[in-house]
């Protein structure tokens, strides 16, 4: 139960572990903050790919949304408003993606319909101007305009974009969720898992990429994980959100999960390996680069 002073306060009742979000806050919730994470400090403080991680309880990331295909998870992404999403570039490569893409947020267990659950339709998507499928790591951003608007809840809330100029920097521990892999070629779980990895300097990020085969244009790429491997997002994971807190407490999306070479394989002493047992850190892209974007388009409604 989450029946806090404030909660009661304010004459809200909890059917469930996951109250309701007040009517206030549903127009104009503050971005990045959980409803779960009560505190007995003012009432504005109740708003206070995966191997190696844990699973979630349900309405841990209410910003993290499902993209589905036919009905069939394939790509995730985050609410950051109630009617746009982001996601990877890659994941929107489809020609006729539009005619069978749905966006489900609320969502825990992929294998149940759960009464927390919302899904809309795609209205348009709109792929950065610089990405390219050639090298597909670099500007692997796209937005989704919803056909239709979320209604916010305590399971369904956006991230907070990055502030201009606000930057994670490296050593910072952010979070990554979704429904990939459990373990590379391993099976797909049913509910949402996250994971904590530390942001990489870019430095670092040069250094672990410049063993691999092709050069990898970095305008974008950020790189988080452990070079002794063992946690990671995975395939199935794409799209989805690397997630730190900001300055504030407020849950920003920092970056958005891109590739990986294999998944949770350490990059030490890559080049004594043979290239296909090579590993890389996990690369995301980074919201601070691309944010004038993001704030463009969507000031623009496409």
């Amino acid at each position: 139960m989450c029946l806090s002073p404030q909660l009661l306060l304010l004459g809200l009742l909890c059917a469930t572990e996951l109250c309701a979000v007040p009517a206030a806050l549903q127009k104009d919730p503050k971005c990045g903050q959980k409803v779960q994470e009560t505190s007995l400090g003012s009432y504005f403080a109740l708003f206070s790919r995966i191997v190696g991680g844990h699973q979630v309880k349900q309405g841990s990331h209410p910003w993290q949304v499902s993209l589905k295909r036919r009905q069939k998870h394939f790509c995730g992404g985050t609410i950051v408003s109630a009617q746009w999403v982001v996601t990877a570039a890659h994941c929107t490569l489809d020609r006729n993606l539009l005619q069978h893409l749905h966006v489900t947020a609320g969502e825990h267990d992929l294998g149940l319909r759960e009464s927390s659950e919302q899904t809309l339709p795609v209205k348009s998507v709109i792929q950065h101007p610089k990405f390219d499928p050639r090298t597909p790591m670099n500007y692997d951003i796209a937005l989704l305009k919803l056909d239709g608007t979320f209604n916010f809840s305590a399971s369904v809330l956006p991230a907070c974009l990055p502030q201009p100029g606000e930057k994670f920097e490296a050593g910072y521990i952010c979070t990554a969720c979704g429904w990939g892999r459990l373990k590379e070629n391993g099976l797909l779980p049913q509910v949402l898992y996250e994971v904590s990895l530390p942001i990489l300097s870019s430095r670092e990020c040069s250094r672990a990429l410049s063993t691999l085969k092709k050069p990898i244009p970095g305008d974008t790429i950020m790189c988080a994980g452990f070079p002794d491997g063992g946690r990671d997002a995975c395939q199935g994971d794409s799209g989805g959100p690397l997630l730190c807190r900001g300055k504030q407490g407020a849950w920003t999306l920092a970056g958005v999960i891109s590739w990986g070479m294999g998944c949770a394989r350490g990059w030490m002493g890559n080049k004594k390996k043979k290239y296909p047992k090579r590993g890389s850190p996990g690369i995301f892209t980074d919201l601070s680069v691309v944010l004038p974007w993001v704030q463009e388009n969507m000031s623009a409604g496409n």
